[in-house]
């Protein structure tokens, strides 16, 4: 039969216990942003405090989702629009990286490396809305051409119906 534990050995054990969750905890945050390859923005500066934005972003671009859909109020200065528009930048060859691609995305090149799993780009653009005007009208572009059939005047004289 096991004797139970005293008081102090209950304690020592909590006091590990809590020592190694804290330790566990702290290095699921302590990755170094500075490591991190993050595209440079396209922008002279943000629209806040880099340090500031870096620690409350979600909580900003949270409450501008409520804002916006909750309460009807649009504004600029923390859409996810302008977001994009300043962070998503093209690379050397002139290519904008899709959120799905982590290491050239601005949003992901952060968001995978601390396990964050985002679903703003389920519904919203993850690139400018230049470049993706430009991807659509390129793609209506290609589709004239695979469907178009070349006919000849010399076809369409001979093949006309005459009255």
């Amino acid at each position: 039969m096991r004797r139970p534990l005293s008081k102090l050995a209950v304690l020592k054990h909590s006091l590990t216990l809590i020592l190694v969750l804290i330790l566990g905890m702290s290095s699921v945050y302590a990755f170094d942003e500075h490591a991190i390859n993050v595209p440079a923005p396209k922008g002279e500066e943000c629209v806040e405090d880099p340090e500031w934005m870096r620690v409350n972003h979600f909580k900003t671009v949270l409450n501008h989702r409520d804002d916006t859909v909750i309460r009807g109020i649009r504004t600029e200065k923390h859409s996810l629009k302008n977001c994009i528009d300043c962070h998503i930048t093209a690379n050397e060859s002139g290519d904008y990286a899709r959120y799905s691609n982590s290491e050239e995305h601005f949003c992901a090149s952060c968001h995978t490396t601390a396990a964050v799993t985002i679903d703003c780009f389920s519904c919203h653009a993850d690139r400018p809305e230049h470049v993706i005007r430009a991807a659509r009208q390129q793609s209506q572009l290609d589709a004239l051409k695979a469907n178009s059939v070349h006919v000849s005047a010399t076809e369409l004289i001979l093949n006309t119906p005459q009255p």
